[in-house]
């Protein structure tokens, strides 16, 4: 038998030191969690209100942690293993339900909520299950973190014979549909349009969200993760509509989901007019499975 090799490179050593350390911390964190959960239940004689209001902090407060520690375990483990895809049967609306769950608590504590809704077709779908979480989560996330308090932020998936579009943008009820900092949007992608020409309606339609997004108008920005990258790498937000507003988190959050959409072989673009507003559409090019398993 022969030994695997041990990588002690610094970066490796880095990542496993990290890894063992959210791991640790969920050990106690599952026992923050637990005590205030049974103290709530009053088991051990009732709470005054201001105790009441204390242990709902401390739930809450304890399960974002948690949720921010199963964040770096999942980033721990995308190495070059990451690239490879594994496929298998995932209820899609199922998946994307889940990440809706996941995230609730983390838009509730900023006044917003989130709705799923989902266009006709099949729920069972070949795609890599891991992947499609966490892009969701972090675009999501992202802009969760730069709307507004008031608002909704809004995820429709469509289902086409070619794959799966998801389109994610924010309703307020002030602002109407859109998504963060629409006029920056508005602005560079008139200014793209005019100079290279602009998509074509069909072409948008073509993405499977007709019911959700315009097209009278409609403008089309492909988001390329090495362009992305590269305006990270200079802190060009300010220049860049695509990360202007957006925390060194939700860039890079939103720079992580380009990259694993690119790593399915879709697409993240923003899409939208000016009239109508932006919202952010993945596709992602996958079988239906759902013949494979009745077969």
């Amino acid at each position: 038998m022969t030994n695997k090799p041990i990588d002690l490179s610094t970066n490796s050593i880095k990542v496993k030191l990290l890894n063992n350390l959210a791991q640790e911390l969920l050990t106690p964190l599952t026992s923050v969690l637990g005590m205030a959960s049974v103290l709530k239940q009053e088991i051990y004689g009732p709470l005054t209100s201001k105790q009441k209001e204390y242990i709902d902090v401390i739930q809450d407060s304890s399960r974002s942690l948690r949720s921010l520690v199963e964040e770096i375990l999942e980033l721990s483990e995308l190495d070059d293993s990451a690239f490879t895809l594994k496929r298998t049967a995932v209820d899609i609306e199922t998946l994307c339900q889940q990440v809706v769950t996941i995230l609730s608590s983390a838009a509730s504590r900023r006044e917003q909520e989130i709705n799923l809704s989902m266009g006709p077709g099949h729920r069972i779908w070949l795609v890599d299950k891991d992947k499609v979480q966490q892009m969701l989560h972090h675009l999501i996330f992202s802009i969760i973190q730069s709307a507004g308090a008031g608002s909704v932020i809004r995820v429709h998936v469509s289902r086409k014979e070619d794959g799966i579009n998801i389109g994610v943008w924010v309703f307020h009820p002030w602002l109407g549909e859109s998504l963060p900092h629409a006029k920056l949007y508005t602005d560079y992608l008139l200014k793209v349009g005019s100079g290279s020409g602009s998509p074509s309606n069909s072409e948008t339609d073509s993405l499977g969200l007709e019911a959700q997004l315009p097209t009278q108008g409609s403008q089309r920005l492909t988001l390329a993760f090495s362009e992305l990258a590269a305006l990270v790498a200079q802190n060009a937000e300010d220049t860049a509509p695509v990360l202007a507003g957006y925390g060194a988190r939700e860039r890079l959050g939103l720079l992580l989901c380009c990259q694993l959409v690119e790593i399915q072989g879709g697409q993240l673009s923003i899409q939208g007019a000016p009239e109508s507003g932006y919202r952010y559409v993945l596709w992602l090019p996958c079988t239906n499975a759902t013949e494979l398993l009745e077969g």
